[in-house]
C-alpha cells in the first residue's frame, strides 16, 4: 500500500490481499497519481484498501481477484502520459487517475479503458470540454471535490465583513485552480 508513496515513477504492482479464484483470473487496476502528496497518497490508500476488501469477496464467491499496477508520474506530464500508455498496452481493466493532470494523461492515453478520476475539481475544465452539463461522457468518470463557489464567497465576506480587497492564492498553471479563482 506504501507504493504511492515518494518512489520515483517506478512501478509498483500489489495483488489484492487474496491471491486470485481457483482459475486465476484477476481484474488489474492501474493507478496513475501526479505526484506523491501526503492528501493524494491517502487517497490511492484508500482506494486501493477498499478495492482490496472487494477483491477478497470476490475471491470467496469464486469471482476474479483485484491486482493493481501503481504508478507515480512524480509531477512530469511526459512521465504521466508514458505511464498511462503502459496502462493501455498491458490492457488494464482500469484506470484509476489521481490528480488533474494524470486525468488528462489517462483520457488522452485510451477512449475504450474506462478511466475514473479522482482530486479533480472541474471534469469540464480539466478535460477541457466547452459548455460541460455535468457529464464527461465516453470512458471517463469519477469523483469531483468542488465546493460551491459562492458559498465559499460569502463564507469570506461573513468573516471579514468590513475587507474592501481580498487577495486569492492560485496555480495560474493548474486549470481547476484557475477555475476556482
Amino acid at each position: 500500500l506504501a507504493a504511492c508513496g515518494s518512489a520515483p515513477a517506478s512501478t509498483a504492482s500489489t495483488g489484492a490481499s487474496a491471491s486470485g479464484s481457483a482459475d486465476g483470473e484477476s481484474f488489474k487496476v492501474g493507478i496513475v497519481q501526479y505526484t506523491s502528496h501526503s492528501s493524494l497518497d491517502e487517497i490511492c490508500t484508500a482506494i486501493q484498501s477498499e478495492l482490496t476488501a472487494l477483491s477478497e469477496a470476490s475471491v470467496a464467491a469464486g469471482g476474479p481477484a483485484i491486482e493493481f499496477e501503481v504508478q507515480n508520474g512524480q509531477a512530469d506530464t511526459a512521465t504521466l502520459n508514458d505511464i498511462c500508455k503502459l496502462f493501455v498496452s498491458e490492457g488494464v481493466d482500469l484506470i484509476m487517475a489521481n490528480a488533474t493532470a494524470a486525468l488528462q494523461a489517462a483520457a488522452s492515453a485510451t477512449s475504450d479503458i474506462p478511466v475514473l478520476g479522482t482530486s479533480i475539481t472541474a471534469y469540464g475544465v480539466a478535460l477541457d470540454i466547452d459548455d460541460f452539463s455535468g457529464t464527461v461522457g465516453g470512458n471517463v468518470s469519477g469523483t469531483s471535490d468542488l465546493a460551491d463557489l459562492s458559498k465559499q464567497a460569502d463564507m469570506i465576506t461573513e468573516w471579514f465583513p468590513e475587507a474592501q480587497k481580498v487577495a486569492l492564492l492560485f496555480c495560474s498553471a493548474e486549470p481547476n485552480s484557475s477555475y476556482q479563482i
